[in-house]
């Protein structure tokens, strides 16, 4: 054979092994003998052994996810519907039963891997079928199966590896929670629901909880589709509805009487009836019409009230009671706003609509200044203070010092704010501190003199200096503190971090918890009889907190609202909470100052209720 025949022959050769080597993996794929919904049941098992076994309002879902007749799915479902439960055992009949190739996206790398290795892979080690399965490859990103089947989980944030994905199955999770920058490549959720173009077989499913009202992803995709809802029937009235939790009404302080109310007939449902209800409902288009084969886009949104698992039995006979509770600890909560944001969104598995951010004008904080009794907080306290702290900021030629009182309801009283001038680096700033520090003040209600309890002073700057006037202080309650940027970070944390050598104690404060805190609370207005809203924060109306208070030319007011915010999801918790930012060159140190004075009473952890009968004696 002439040898130019021969070399003609390799790319035909090449075509024939990559044909002979797809047929081999076709074969390998196995086609499934059961249905999804039926497979599961028989196959799937729980961590602890126990066999899968559907919801109601999981069955419709489970039926569509692989139905070749429906491009995608998309489900916003309360906390506690069971969708990473039964993706988990969607992912396993892909892969051991269809042999396909399934790739999980979610807001980031960690949280993907975390799923895939610690969620998933309990329930895939604890079913026969998975746990035989066997694996050519195993990180914690990606896994490929014998059978051919593979498992890739990528971050939102990684874009490079999401252009290089080609899978069947696309799944993107916590879409709320993406978060898009101007540097990036396009829409992070287009990009990766790419990723099975061309592909014989394809599956798109996503799933999140909503998040505010006109930014959620999941409602714009939801309202793209079909828009199921589950849907119940009256007793009484046969009225066909979705159940709320705005019809639940109960006795206050009393979760274990909540009821529902029939919207059509005003009959009342226990929660013996609601969980009838919803085990015998169905999804129906917000048309009450019923399910189309196909129709390209399915969307499925299902609130709290159609559970019907488990639930916590210390609030009463059943989860309606458990969900009154929650509610009512959301509007008793220190931060009522994104208790109910959290509600909202993670029960009712809906988009919070929040009122328009309207800081209070500065001129208008400064009227509503109050008339005490005695102005000088320094001679006499208001009769409402059980405990007082002091914040302090740190600026190259000053420090700034703000000493609050603390009482029940968490209401707080601004006693004294001070700009103390002089280099953080010198002793003699230090020594005013402690002057100002170590003043008592005197309480009407008892002879003893009240002290400031606990300081934290921010060490964001001139560390050493900081660490060096705490740390042989730290039996008398001051400490260093620095301010943290992370979103999930709790208005105070439980453990310092030691610092130095010695060692110095600092404390991570979570600033922007504080700042929301503080500033809904200087939107309360002052009451027509003595009853202050819960938080409620007084000002005196004197010199310390007047027009040129701080120092310089800004006055306090100013520096107190110096910061705006915008609502950001939290990817470590997914709530949804405030981020503030302050503008570059305007000054804030009198709100910084307040942030680590709660942080202060934080940390103390008061018994109010104790103290004042102690003040009594």
């Amino acid at each position: 054979m002439p040898s130019d025949i021969q070399l003609s022959s390799a790319p035909f050769i090449e075509r024939l092994n990559q044909a002979a080597l797809q047929t081999a993996m076709d074969r390998l794929r196995v086609k499934p003998h059961l249905d999804f919904i039926d497979w599961a049941p028989l196959h799937i098992r729980n961590p602890d052994g126990t066999p899968f076994r559907f919801r109601p309002t999981q069955l419709q879902v489970a039926k569509d996810l692989f139905n070749p007749n429906l491009y995608s799915v998309t489900l916003k479902a309360y906390s506690g519907m069971g969708k990473t439960y039964l993706i988990g055992a969607a992912f396993a009949y892909a892969i051991e039963q269809l042999g396909l190739l399934v790739g999980a996206m979610m807001p980031n790398k960690v949280l993907v891997e975390d799923w895939i290795n610690d969620e998933l892979q309990k329930v895939f080690d604890a079913t026969p079928v998975m746990a035989s399965l066997g694996l050519s490859r195993d990180i914690r990103g990606q896994k490929l199966f014998t059978n051919g089947a593979e498992l890739h989980g990528v971050g939102a944030n990684s874009s490079g590896l999401i252009r290089r994905l080609q899978v069947d199955v696309m799944y993107s999770d916590e879409i709320d929670a993406i978060e898009q920058t101007a540097t990036d490549e396009g829409d992070k959720l287009g990009q990766f629901e790419k990723r099975g173009r061309g592909r014989k077989t394809q599956h798109m499913w996503r799933t999140s909880y909503p998040s505010m009202k006109g930014a959620s992803k999941i409602d714009a995709k939801y309202d793209e589709t079909d828009r199921c809802a589950w849907f119940v029937v009256c007793p009484k009235c046969d009225h066909q509805y979705t159940l709320h939790t705005s019809q639940m009404i109960w006795t206050p302080g009393r979760p274990d009487t909540a009821h529902l109310i029939c919207p059509g007939c005003g009959t009342k449902i226990n929660e013996s009836q609601r969980l009838q209800m919803a085990g015998a409902g169905q999804y129906l288009t917000r048309k009450k019409e019923p399910l189309k084969l196909g129709g390209l886009h399915r969307g499925f949104h299902v609130g709290c009230l159609a559970h019907t698992g488990d639930h916590n039995n210390a609030y009463g006979e059943g989860f309606l009671h458990e969900v009154a509770a929650e509610r009512e600890a959301a509007d008793k909560a220190e931060n009522p706003e994104k208790s109910k944001r959290v509600f909202v969104n993670t029960m009712d598995a809906e988009s919070y609509a929040e009122d328009v951010e309207s800081k209070p004008e500065a001129d208008s904080l400064y009227d509503k200044r109050e008339a005490w009794s005695e102005p000088d907080p320094f001679v006499e306290l208001p009769p409402g203070v059980l405990m007082i702290t002091m914040g302090v900021d740190v600026q190259k030629d000053r420090l700034e010092a703000m000493i609050v009182g603390w009482g029940a309801n968490s209401e707080s009283w601004l006693l004294s704010y001070r700009a103390l001038h002089g280099s953080p680096q010198s002793q003699k700033t230090w020594n005013q501190l402690d002057r100002l520090r170590l003043k008592k003040f005197k309480h009407p209600l008892t002879s003893q003199p009240m002290p400031v309890v606990c300081v934290f002073v921010d060490s964001g700057h001139w560390t050493t200096d900081i660490y060096q006037y705490t740390r042989p202080r730290l039996r008398q309650g001051v400490f260093a503190c620095k301010g943290s940027r992370t979103l999930s970070c709790p208005l105070m944390s439980n453990k310092p971090t030691k610092q130095g050598r010695p060692p110095a104690l600092l404390y991570e404060v979570g600033t922007h918890e504080a700042k929301d805190l503080i500033y809904q609370r200087l939107e309360f207005t002052p009451p027509a009889g003595k009853d202050y809203p819960m938080g409620y924060i007084h000002i005196p109306a004197n010199e310390e907190f007047g027009e040129t208070a701080g120092g310089e030319a800004t006055g306090f007011f100013e520096m107190l609202l110096a910061e705006d915010s915008q609502m950001k999801r939290c990817t470590k918790t997914g709530e949804f909470v405030r981020f503030f930012d302050c503008p570059k060159g305007t000054r804030n140190e009198a709100l910084d100052c307040f942030v680590y004075a709660m942080a202060a009473a934080r940390k103390m952890n008061p018994n109010f209720e104790r103290i004042a009968e102690n003040l009594g004696k």
